[in-house]
C-alpha cells in the first residue's frame, strides 16, 4: 500500500530573527495541499501537524538554520558587452553581485576584485570597483600588442575567498592577435580525443545501488579537453550476460535502468565517438538500503518515489525517517513512517523559486542516507518587454527603444540593468555556450564542476531541454554545502571578512624600530579633500577603513606620538596578493566565427578608426615590449603614442619637453594634464623638472583613453613614467612623521564612446564599423518599470542584437533579447 506523507513549509529566517518568529513564519503556509498526494483520500492519512514535528526534523532545521545564518551566499555575475575581442579593443562588463539564495542586491560586501587572467594563468591586470545596490561596472582596455589566446575574467569578494576558487565567477574570453591574427593555444587541452584516455563515470540516482531495487543509473563521459563526449555501451554482469544497453543523449551525458542482484557485480562496456573502447567497473551495490528517486518531468510537481529492500525493511519498519526539500534558502521536512517498503509522495513546485533544489532523506538517527538534486523551473523571471520605433533601420539611422519591465505579479519592477548591442556580422554569440545572469545565477553557480552549454537550458524551455537539464542534476553535485559538514558543525571558519569599503592600514614605530602604542595618525587627502584620525593599538598598528577613494587619489599618513612629538617612522601595507589562479580545467579553443570577429574587429579598430594601414604589412620578429605602469590607470603600450627612454636619448641638446615634442605628433602635443607614475600633477606643472635620464616612457593619450583621468584630461594628457622598479613604493621610505602614498583605489570605468551622427563633427565620411554599437552598464527603472535609451547604428548591415539583463530591488532576474535588422 502506497503511503503518503503532508508537511508544512518551514522558512529560514533571516539573521537576528527570533524563535517565536520563526514559528510564526512555520504556520504560514502548506508547502503541499491534500489533492497533491496520492490518488484517493484513502492514501491521503498521513497528516503531520506542527506539534507533531519530530526532534529530528528540528535538529536539522536547526543546523541548518545556523550554517545559513554564519555562511551568508555571495554571487557574482558579469554581463559582457560582446563575447570575443581583438587586441586593442576594450572590454566592458557589468557586475550583479547578489546576497543569500534569493539573490537579493548584495549590502554586505562594497568592493569588488576584478582580475584580467592571461594564457598563461597570470593576472595581467586587477581593478577595485565600487559596489553599490549590489551593482558595479567596470572595463579592460587591451593593449594593441596583447598576444592572442584564451583569457579569463576573475570577479570575486573578499567573503566570496571564504568558499575558495569554485565561488569566484569565472568567464573565457576570447582574445585575436592584431600582429599575426592566430589565436594561441597555450594552456588548452588537445580536442583529439583519441590522445588522451576519456573519462566515464556513473552516478546511481540517490547516490547508491542496492541489491534488488531497480535504479536509474546516469552516466558521464568527458574527452581529453573537458568537453563531454557522444559514448554509447552495454552493461554485463559477471557472468557476461547482457542486463543493459545505453546511448549518451545530451553533451556525453544519459541514463540506464539496473536492478542489482546480491552475489552479482557488473561493468560498462564502452565504445566512445571516435571508436575507442574501454571497459568500466559499475559500483558496487550495497545488500542493505534505501533509496530515492525522483521523476522531474511535470511542471506543476516532483514526484517522489523512497524505496527500501527487504534486509533495511525489516531492520527499519514503523522507523520514522525524514526527507527534507532546500530551495532557494527554504527548508521543508516531511516526517514519513516507514510502514510499507514503497513510500510515494508529490512535491508541489509552484511555491519553490526557479533554480536548483536539493531533496535528502535522512534515518532515524538523522543520518543523510541519500540526495537527488532536481531543477525546478518556475515562471517567477521578471517580465522584460522591449519595443523599437522601428522593426528596420538605415546605416547610421537613430534608433530609440523603451524597456518595460514587470514581476511575475505583473506590477512595475524598480532595478537595475544593463545593455549590449552587437552587430551579428561581426560578433556572432553561440546562444547556447554563453554565460547570462539566469544560467549563471540559477544553475552554474550552485553546482560544482563545469557546466558545459549552460544557456541552453534557458534559450528555449521545452520537454526536450528540461530532460537534459535532469542530467546535469543527476551528474553535479550540489556546491553550496555538505550535510556531514553542516549536521556536525565542521565547516571551515571565517577566515575572510566582507570589504564595506576600502582600507588603508600600516605601522607607527620609534627611530629604534619599536612599535609605538596610542600614536596619533592623520590620514590626508592631497590636495585638500578627505581628513581624518586614528590611534594605534599596543602594537603600533593603524588601519582606516570603510574609504571611499579613486585609482588616482594621493594620500598624506601623519603621525606624532603619545607625547605629541612628530618623530615617528610610519610604514604602508600594501595590497595583498589576491587569491592563487589556477589552471583552467575547461579551456576552450576559439571557434571559427570568433577568429574571424576579431580578425575583422582588427581591421575595423585598426584600419579605419585610427587610421592606421594594415595594407602591405611586413610583420618580422620584432620583441614587444611590455613597459611598467608604476601606478598609472593604463600601460604605456596601451597610449595612442610612446616615447620611451631610448628615444629621449637619442635626441640631444634640447630641453626635455622639446625632445618629447620632436617624437610627438597631431593631438598628443597638446596635453591638458601630465600624470608621473600615478599622480597627477597641477597645472603648470614644468615638465623640465624632471631629469630625462630617469625616464622610461612618456605616453600621450587622447578620446576614450583620456576619459578615465577626468574633465582636465579631456584633450589629452601625457603619461609619465620613471625608470624606477616598481615606481612610488612606500615601504621603501623611510619617513619621520609623514608618509606620501597612492593606494590602490576604486577604478573609474570607461564611458562607452557612441558616436552621435546628428552632429556634424561626428558625422563624418570615415567607416564606422564598430562590433559593439552601444554598452549601457547603468540602465535604471523607476517606480513605474520603465527607461528608455537611444543610439546610432554603424555602417554595417544585417541582423543586430540587443541584450539587456538586470535584477530588482527584491532579487528577481531578468534577460531579454531582441534582433532588428538594418539595411
Amino acid at each position: 500500500m502506497l503511503k503518503a506523507c503532508l508537511f508544512l513549509i518551514l522558512l529560514l529566517p533571516a539573521v537576528g530573527l527570533s524563535q517565536a518568529d520563526t514559528k510564526l513564519e512555520a504556520r504560514a503556509g502548506v508547502f503541499l495541499d491534500a489533492a497533491a498526494i496520492g490518488n484517493n483520500a484513502a492514501d491521503q492519512h498521513h497528516i503531520w501537524k506542527e506539534e507533531n514535528d519530530t526532534t529530528i526534523s528540528e535538529e536539522l532545521i536547526t543546523r541548518l538554520k545556523n550554517f545559513e545564518r554564519l555562511h551568508i551566499t555571495e554571487k557574482v555575475y558579469l554581463h559582457f558587452d560582446k563575447p570575443c575581442y581583438a587586441a586593442g579593443d576594450t572590454i566592458y562588463f557589468k557586475a550583479y553581485v547578489t546576497m543569500g539564495q534569493r539573490h537579493r542586491p548584495s549590502s554586505l560586501s562594497g568592493v569588488l576584485h576584478v582580475d584580467l587572467i592571461n594564457n598563461n594563468n597570470e593576472v595581467d591586470r586587477s581593478i577595485k570597483l565600487q559596489i553599490a545596490g549590489g551593482v558595479a561596472w567596470g572595463d579592460f582596455a587591451l593593449a594593441d600588442s596583447l598576444p592572442g589566446g584564451n583569457y579569463r575574467v576573475r570577479a570575486y569578494t573578499n567573503w566570496m575567498r571564504n568558499e575558495g576558487d569554485a565561488a569566484y565567477f569565472y568567464q573565457t574570453i576570447p582574445i585575436g592577435s592584431v600582429i599575426d591574427h592566430k589565436i594561441s593555444e597555450s594552456n588548452t587541452r588537445s580536442t583529439i580525443i583519441g590522445t588522451a584516455k576519456a573519462d566515464m563515470q556513473f552516478f546511481p540516482e540517490g547516490g547508491k545501488l542496492i541489491n534488488g531495487i531497480k535504479s536509474k543509473v546516469a552516466f558521464k563521459a568527458i574527452g581529453a579537453n573537458g568537453l563531454g563526449i557522444e559514448v554509447k555501451g552495454e552493461i554485463t554482469d559477471n557472468e557476461n550476460k547482457n542486463v543493459a544497453t545505453f546511448v549518451s543523449a545530451h553533451l556525453g551525458m544519459g541514463y540506464f535502468y539496473l536492478t542489482p542482484v546480491q552475489g552479482k557485480t557488473y561493468k560498462a562496456n564502452l565504445t566512445y565517438a571516435n571508436g575507442t573502447k574501454d571497459t568500466i567497473n559499475l559500483p558496487r551495490a550495497e545488500n542493505k538500503g534505501i533509496t530515492l528517486s525522483i521523476n522531474n518531468d511535470s511542471p506543476p510537481n516532483a514526484s517522489v518515489q523512497i524505496e527500501a529492500n527487504n534486509p533495511y525493511y525489516q531492520e527499519n519498519k514503523n522507523k520514522d525517517h525524514t526527507l527534507l526539500v532546500y530551495s532557494a534558502g527554504v527548508a521543508t521536512t516531511v516526517n514519513c513512517k516507514l510502514d510499507s517498503p514503497l513510500i510515494k509522495l508529490d512535491i508541489l513546485k509552484r511555491r519553490m523559486h526557479t533554480g536548483v533544489a536539493t531533496v535528502t532523506l535522512f534515518s532515524p538517527a538523522g543520518e543523510p542516507l541519500c540526495e537527488r538534486l532536481i531543477f525546478v523551473q518556475n515562471n517567477d523571471q521578471l517580465n522584460l518587454a522591449v519595443s523599437s520605433d522601428k522593426t528596420t533601420y538605415r546605416k547610421r539611422e537613430k534608433v530609440n527603444i523603451k524597456l518595460n519591465v514587470k514581476d511575475r505579479a505583473g506590477n512595475p519592477s524598480t532595478g537595475h540593468f544593463s545593455v549590449a548591442v552587437i552587430d551579428e556580422s561581426k560578433v556572432q554569440p553561440d546562444e547556447n555556450t554563453e554565460s547570462t545572469i539566469l544560467a549563471n545565477l540559477l544553475l552554474s553557480s550552485d553546482l560544482k564542476g563545469y557546466i558545459e552549454q549552460p544557456n541552453y537550458y534557458f534559450v528555449s524551455i521545452t520537454d526536450k531541454t528540461n530532460s537534459d537539464l535532469d542530467l546535469v542534476m543527476l551528474t553535479n553535485g550540489f556546491r553550496r554545502f555538505e550535510w556531514k559538514q553542516v549536521l556536525n558543525n565542521t565547516y571551515p571558519d571565517i577566515a575572510y571578512q566582507p570589504e564595506p569599503g576600502l582600507e588603508i592600514a600600516g605601522t607607527a614605530k620609534s627611530f629604534s624600530g619599536k612599535p609605538l602604542a596610542n600614536a596619533a595618525v592623520s590620514l590626508i587627502a592631497v590636495p585638500g579633500g578627505l581628513f581624518t584620525s586614528t590611534l594605534t593599538d599596543n602594537k603600533g598598528r593603524f588601519r582606516f577603513g570603510k574609504l571611499v577613494f579613486s585609482n588616482t587619489t594621493k594620500f598624506m599618513l601623519q603621525a606624532v606620538n603619545a607625547k605629541g612629538r612628530n618623530t615617528t617612522t610610519l610604514f604602508y601595507d600594501q595590497d595583498t596578493p589576491g587569491p592563487a589562479v589556477f589552471t583552467n580545467a575547461v579551456s576552450k579553443l576559439m571557434p571559427a566565427y570568433a577568429d574571424n570577429s576579431v580578425r575583422l574587429a582588427s581591421a575595423n579598430q585598426y584600419g579605419a578608426l585610427k587610421g592606421k594601414a594594415l595594407k602591405e604589412v611586413v610583420v618580422t620578429d620584432k620583441k614587444i615590449m611590455h613597459y611598467p605602469s608604476n601606478g598609472n590607470l593604463i600601460s604605456p603600450e596601451m597610449a595612442d603614442q610612446l616615447v620611451t627612454s631610448e628615444d629621449i636619448e637619442k635626441i640631444g641638446g634640447a630641453s626635455l619637453k622639446e625632445r618629447i615634442l620632436e617624437k610627438f605628433y597631431g593631438r598628443a602635443r597638446a596635453a591638458g594634464l601630465i600624470v608621473v607614475d600615478g599622480m597627477s600633477m597641477p597645472p603648470g606643472f614644468n615638465i623640465n623638472n624632471l631629469n630625462a635620464s630617469e625616464i622610461e616612457t612618456v605616453a600621450a593619450a587622447y578620446g576614450a583613453n583620456a576619459a578615465i583621468y577626468g574633465g582636465r584630461a579631456a584633450g589629452g594628457f601625457w603619461l609619465i613614467t620613471t625608470k624606477k622598479e616598481k615606481g612610488l613604493n612606500p615601504k621603501d621610505i623611510v619617513s619621520i612623521g609623514i608618509l606620501p602614498i597612492v593606494p590602490k583605489g576604486f577604478y573609474k570605468a570607461r564611458e562607452f564612446y557612441s558616436p552621435k551622427y546628428d552632429i556634424p563633427t561626428q558625422a563624418s565620411s570615415r567607416p564606422d564599423l564598430r562590433s559593439t554599437i552601444y554598452w549601457n552598464p547603468e540602465l535604471v527603472t523607476g517606480n513605474s518599470g520603465t527607461a528608455s535609451f537611444e543610439y546610432y547604428n554603424a555602417d554595417g548591415t544585417g541582423s543586430y542584437r540587443i541584450v539587456i539583463e538586470g535584477i530588482d530591488d527584491k532579487g528577481n532576474l531578468g534577460r531579454y533579447v531582441y534582433r532588428y535588422k538594418v539595411e
